[in-house]
Protein backbone atom coordinates (compact mmCIF):
# COMPACT_ATOMS: atom_id res chain seq x y z
CA UNK A 1 0.00 0.00 0.00
CA UNK A 2 1.25 3.46 -0.94
CA UNK A 3 0.80 6.56 1.19
CA UNK A 4 -1.42 8.07 -1.51
CA UNK A 5 -3.74 5.04 -1.29
CA UNK A 6 -4.61 5.19 2.41
CA UNK A 7 -8.21 5.97 3.42
CA UNK A 8 -8.05 6.36 7.21
CA UNK A 9 -10.89 5.36 9.50
CA UNK A 10 -11.04 7.26 12.79
CA UNK A 11 -12.13 4.93 15.57
CA UNK A 12 -11.63 7.31 18.49
CA UNK A 13 -10.59 10.88 19.22
CA UNK A 14 -10.20 12.21 22.73
CA UNK A 15 -8.67 14.83 24.97
CA UNK A 16 -6.50 13.41 27.71
CA UNK A 17 -6.19 16.07 30.41
CA UNK A 18 -3.09 14.54 31.93
CA UNK A 19 -0.82 11.54 31.69
CA UNK A 20 0.66 10.86 35.10
CA UNK A 21 4.22 9.76 35.77
CA UNK A 22 5.25 6.15 36.12
CA UNK A 23 2.52 4.67 33.92
CA UNK A 24 3.64 1.12 33.00
CA UNK A 25 4.28 0.02 29.44
CA UNK A 26 1.17 -0.60 27.35
CA UNK A 27 0.39 -1.54 23.75
CA UNK A 28 -2.35 -0.25 21.48
CA UNK A 29 -4.55 -2.24 19.12
CA UNK A 30 -4.69 0.48 16.46
CA UNK A 31 -2.52 3.23 15.03
CA UNK A 32 -2.04 6.23 17.29
CA UNK A 33 -1.40 9.94 16.84
CA UNK A 34 -0.74 12.01 19.96
CA UNK A 35 -0.49 15.80 19.92
CA UNK A 36 0.87 17.52 23.05
CA UNK A 37 -1.16 20.61 23.93
CA UNK A 38 0.79 21.52 27.07
CA UNK A 39 3.27 20.16 29.59
CA UNK A 40 6.52 18.22 29.28
CA UNK A 41 7.29 14.53 29.57
CA UNK A 42 9.49 11.69 28.43
CA UNK A 43 7.95 9.45 25.80
CA UNK A 44 9.28 5.93 26.14
CA UNK A 45 8.77 3.78 23.06
CA UNK A 46 10.36 0.35 22.99
CA UNK A 47 13.94 1.14 24.02
CA UNK A 48 13.81 4.85 23.06
CA UNK A 49 13.32 7.75 25.44
CA UNK A 50 12.35 11.05 23.81
CA UNK A 51 11.74 14.36 25.56
CA UNK A 52 8.51 15.95 24.34
CA UNK A 53 6.62 19.17 24.98
CA UNK A 54 3.86 21.40 23.61
CA UNK A 55 3.56 21.22 19.83
CA UNK A 56 4.97 17.68 19.56
CA UNK A 57 3.16 15.33 17.19
CA UNK A 58 3.70 11.56 17.65
CA UNK A 59 2.73 8.68 15.36
CA UNK A 60 3.29 4.98 15.96
CA UNK A 61 2.04 1.56 14.93
CA UNK A 62 -0.05 -0.92 16.95
CA UNK A 63 1.51 -3.48 19.24
CA UNK A 64 4.69 -1.62 20.25
CA UNK A 65 5.28 -0.97 24.00
CA UNK A 66 5.10 2.68 25.06
CA UNK A 67 4.29 5.01 27.92
CA UNK A 68 4.59 8.65 28.97
CA UNK A 69 6.64 9.69 31.99
CA UNK A 70 5.51 13.17 33.00
CA UNK A 71 2.37 15.27 33.04
CA UNK A 72 0.98 16.51 29.73
CA UNK A 73 -2.32 17.30 28.06
CA UNK A 74 -2.82 15.60 24.70
CA UNK A 75 -5.22 14.99 21.86
CA UNK A 76 -5.15 11.34 20.87
CA UNK A 77 -6.46 9.76 17.65
CA UNK A 78 -7.00 6.00 17.23
CA UNK A 79 -7.37 4.99 13.59
CA UNK A 80 -6.86 2.45 10.81
CA UNK A 81 -5.16 3.14 7.48
CA UNK A 82 -8.05 1.57 5.53
CA UNK A 83 -11.80 0.99 5.82
CA UNK A 84 -11.56 -2.79 6.11
CA UNK A 85 -12.34 -2.74 9.83
CA UNK A 86 -14.69 0.26 9.78
CA UNK A 87 -17.58 -1.92 11.00
CA UNK A 88 -15.71 -2.25 14.31
CA UNK A 89 -16.66 1.06 15.87
CA UNK A 90 -15.55 0.36 19.42
CA UNK A 91 -11.94 1.21 20.26
CA UNK A 92 -9.97 -1.24 22.39
CA UNK A 93 -8.11 0.32 25.30
CA UNK A 94 -4.35 -0.28 25.37
CA UNK A 95 -3.40 -2.86 27.96
CA UNK A 96 -1.18 -1.84 30.85
CA UNK A 97 -0.07 -5.44 31.18
CA UNK A 98 2.07 -6.62 28.29
CA UNK A 99 1.50 -10.19 29.38
CA UNK A 100 -2.19 -10.16 28.47
CA UNK A 101 -1.89 -8.19 25.23
CA UNK A 102 -3.44 -10.22 22.40
CA UNK A 103 -1.82 -9.46 18.98
CA UNK A 104 -4.73 -11.22 17.27
CA UNK A 105 -7.00 -8.33 18.27
CA UNK A 106 -4.94 -5.70 16.39
CA UNK A 107 -7.29 -4.12 13.84
CA UNK A 108 -4.61 -3.86 11.11
CA UNK A 109 -0.86 -3.38 10.99
CA UNK A 110 0.38 -3.08 7.42
CA UNK A 111 1.16 0.62 6.83
CA UNK A 112 2.87 2.31 3.86
CA UNK A 113 6.67 2.09 4.02
CA UNK A 114 6.96 5.75 5.07
CA UNK A 115 4.94 4.94 8.20
CA UNK A 116 6.70 1.78 9.31
CA UNK A 117 8.55 3.46 12.17
CA UNK A 118 7.86 5.87 15.00
CA UNK A 119 7.63 9.49 13.77
CA UNK A 120 8.11 12.48 16.07
CA UNK A 121 7.46 15.96 14.69
CA UNK A 122 8.28 18.93 16.90
CA UNK A 123 6.84 22.46 16.74
CA UNK A 124 3.76 21.29 14.85
CA UNK A 125 1.73 24.24 16.12
CA UNK A 126 0.53 25.09 12.61
CA UNK A 127 -1.32 21.77 12.43
CA UNK A 128 -2.96 21.97 15.87
CA UNK A 129 -6.24 23.33 14.47
CA UNK A 130 -6.54 20.19 12.32
CA UNK A 131 -6.43 17.97 15.38
CA UNK A 132 -8.93 20.17 17.20
CA UNK A 133 -11.26 19.89 14.20
CA UNK A 134 -10.85 16.11 14.16
CA UNK A 135 -11.78 16.02 17.85
CA UNK A 136 -14.86 18.17 17.24
CA UNK A 137 -16.04 16.02 14.32
CA UNK A 138 -15.74 12.88 16.45
CA UNK A 139 -17.47 14.33 19.51
CA UNK A 140 -20.22 16.09 17.53
CA UNK A 141 -20.66 13.98 14.39
CA UNK A 142 -22.33 15.16 11.20
CA UNK A 143 -23.16 13.21 8.02
CA UNK A 144 -19.77 14.27 6.68
CA UNK A 145 -17.66 13.66 9.80
CA UNK A 146 -16.28 10.32 8.63
CA UNK A 147 -15.04 11.71 5.31
CA UNK A 148 -13.68 14.86 6.97
CA UNK A 149 -11.74 13.05 9.69
CA UNK A 150 -10.33 10.61 7.15
CA UNK A 151 -9.00 13.53 5.09
CA UNK A 152 -7.55 15.23 8.18
CA UNK A 153 -5.69 12.11 9.32
CA UNK A 154 -4.22 11.61 5.86
CA UNK A 155 -3.08 15.24 5.88
CA UNK A 156 -1.53 14.80 9.34
CA UNK A 157 0.38 11.70 8.26
CA UNK A 158 1.68 13.41 5.11
CA UNK A 159 2.69 16.40 7.21
CA UNK A 160 4.63 14.17 9.60
CA UNK A 161 6.37 12.26 6.81
CA UNK A 162 7.48 15.54 5.22
CA UNK A 163 8.61 17.13 8.47
CA UNK A 164 10.02 14.15 10.36
CA UNK A 165 13.44 14.75 11.85
CA UNK A 166 14.36 11.24 10.75
CA UNK A 167 13.87 12.19 7.11
CA UNK A 168 15.92 14.42 4.88
CA UNK A 169 15.58 17.97 6.19
CA UNK A 170 12.87 19.86 4.41
CA UNK A 171 14.06 22.44 1.91
CA UNK A 172 13.57 25.87 3.54
CA UNK A 173 10.75 27.97 2.14
CA UNK A 174 13.21 30.70 1.13
CA UNK A 175 15.21 28.24 -0.99
CA UNK A 176 11.98 26.97 -2.56
CA UNK A 177 11.02 30.55 -3.44
CA UNK A 178 14.39 31.14 -5.08
CA UNK A 179 14.05 27.93 -7.09
CA UNK A 180 10.57 28.86 -8.30
CA UNK A 181 11.80 32.36 -9.22
CA UNK A 182 14.57 30.85 -11.34
CA UNK A 183 12.14 28.47 -13.03
CA UNK A 184 9.77 31.32 -13.86
CA UNK A 185 12.46 33.68 -15.16
CA UNK A 186 14.87 31.37 -17.01
CA UNK A 187 14.19 33.37 -20.21
CA UNK A 188 15.73 36.51 -18.71
CA UNK A 189 19.21 37.53 -17.59
CA UNK A 190 19.04 36.67 -13.88
CA UNK A 191 21.60 38.07 -11.46
CA UNK A 192 22.00 37.48 -7.74
CA UNK A 193 21.12 41.13 -7.11
CA UNK A 194 17.83 40.75 -9.01
CA UNK A 195 16.90 37.69 -6.97
CA UNK A 196 17.97 39.52 -3.82
CA UNK A 197 15.64 42.39 -4.64
CA UNK A 198 12.75 40.03 -5.39
CA UNK A 199 13.23 38.07 -2.16
CA UNK A 200 13.97 41.04 0.09
CA UNK A 201 17.25 39.67 1.47
CA UNK A 202 20.93 40.50 0.99
CA UNK A 203 22.43 38.51 -1.89
CA UNK A 204 25.26 37.11 0.27
CA UNK A 205 22.75 35.77 2.80
CA UNK A 206 20.59 34.26 0.06
CA UNK A 207 23.51 32.56 -1.64
CA UNK A 208 24.77 31.12 1.65
CA UNK A 209 21.33 29.74 2.55
CA UNK A 210 20.80 28.36 -0.94
CA UNK A 211 24.16 26.60 -1.13
CA UNK A 212 23.74 25.13 2.34
CA UNK A 213 20.46 23.47 1.27
CA UNK A 214 21.29 22.51 -2.33
CA UNK A 215 25.08 22.20 -2.48
CA UNK A 216 25.32 24.68 -5.38
CA UNK A 217 25.32 28.46 -5.70
CA UNK A 218 22.37 30.47 -7.00
CA UNK A 219 24.34 31.28 -10.16
CA UNK A 220 24.98 27.58 -10.77
CA UNK A 221 21.27 26.88 -10.28
CA UNK A 222 20.37 29.60 -12.80
CA UNK A 223 22.76 28.19 -15.41
CA UNK A 224 21.56 24.63 -14.76
CA UNK A 225 17.93 25.63 -15.29
CA UNK A 226 18.75 27.51 -18.51
CA UNK A 227 20.76 24.54 -19.83
CA UNK A 228 17.96 22.08 -19.09
CA UNK A 229 15.53 24.21 -21.09
CA UNK A 230 18.08 24.70 -23.88
CA UNK A 231 18.68 20.94 -24.20
CA UNK A 232 14.95 20.34 -24.42
CA UNK A 233 14.59 22.98 -27.14
CA UNK A 234 17.52 21.50 -29.08
CA UNK A 235 15.92 18.09 -28.87
CA UNK A 236 12.29 18.97 -29.53
CA UNK A 237 12.37 21.99 -31.89
CA UNK A 238 14.08 23.20 -35.04
CA UNK A 239 14.97 26.57 -33.55
CA UNK A 240 18.39 27.96 -34.45
CA UNK A 241 21.11 28.14 -31.79
CA UNK A 242 20.76 31.92 -31.76
CA UNK A 243 17.00 31.70 -31.19
CA UNK A 244 17.48 29.21 -28.36
CA UNK A 245 20.07 31.51 -26.79
CA UNK A 246 17.43 34.24 -26.79
CA UNK A 247 14.77 31.86 -25.42
CA UNK A 248 16.87 31.04 -22.35
CA UNK A 249 17.92 34.61 -21.62
CA UNK A 250 21.43 34.95 -23.04
CA UNK A 251 22.31 38.31 -24.62
CA UNK A 252 24.06 36.71 -27.59
CA UNK A 253 24.82 33.39 -29.24
CA UNK A 254 28.52 33.36 -28.26
CA UNK A 255 27.87 33.61 -24.52
CA UNK A 256 25.24 30.89 -24.77
CA UNK A 257 27.59 28.53 -26.65
CA UNK A 258 30.38 29.11 -24.12
CA UNK A 259 28.06 28.40 -21.18
CA UNK A 260 26.53 25.37 -22.91
CA UNK A 261 29.91 23.78 -23.63
CA UNK A 262 31.11 24.41 -20.08
CA UNK A 263 27.97 22.79 -18.72
CA UNK A 264 27.66 19.81 -21.10
CA UNK A 265 31.13 19.35 -22.60
CA UNK A 266 29.97 20.03 -26.17
CA UNK A 267 28.61 22.91 -28.22
CA UNK A 268 24.86 23.24 -28.92
CA UNK A 269 25.42 22.19 -32.54
CA UNK A 270 27.42 19.12 -31.49
CA UNK A 271 24.70 18.23 -28.98
CA UNK A 272 21.98 18.51 -31.63
CA UNK A 273 23.99 16.48 -34.15
CA UNK A 274 24.52 13.75 -31.55
CA UNK A 275 20.78 13.63 -30.92
CA UNK A 276 20.06 13.38 -34.66
CA UNK A 277 22.61 10.59 -35.12
CA UNK A 278 21.08 8.69 -32.24
CA UNK A 279 17.57 9.10 -33.65
CA UNK A 280 18.77 7.96 -37.09
CA UNK A 281 20.37 4.84 -35.61
CA UNK A 282 17.14 4.03 -33.76
CA UNK A 283 15.08 4.48 -36.94
CA UNK A 284 17.39 2.20 -38.92
CA UNK A 285 17.30 -0.39 -36.14
CA UNK A 286 13.50 -0.51 -36.09
CA UNK A 287 13.30 -0.61 -39.89
CA UNK A 288 15.74 -3.54 -39.99
CA UNK A 289 13.84 -5.28 -37.19
CA UNK A 290 10.55 -4.83 -39.05
CA UNK A 291 12.09 -6.18 -42.28
CA UNK A 292 13.30 -9.27 -40.45
CA UNK A 293 9.88 -9.77 -38.88
CA UNK A 294 8.18 -9.59 -42.27
CA UNK A 295 10.48 -12.13 -43.98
Amino acid sequence: MQLCDINPFLRYAGLQPSVLSNVPFCRSYDYRIFYVLEGKANFIYNDKTIRIGAGTLIYFRPGVPYYFDGKIKTIVLNFDMTRRQAHKKQALSPLDSLTFFDPALIFENDPPSELNELIITENAFDIESKLQKCLTYFCFPTPHSDAATSAIIKELLCYMVENSAAKTPRIPELVQRITVYIQQNYDKEISNSQISGAMGYHSYYLNRRFKKSTGITIHQAVISEKMQIAKRLLKETDLSVGSIANEVGFPDRAQFCTAFKKHTGCTPTEYKNTLRASQTDETQYFEEDNNLSNT
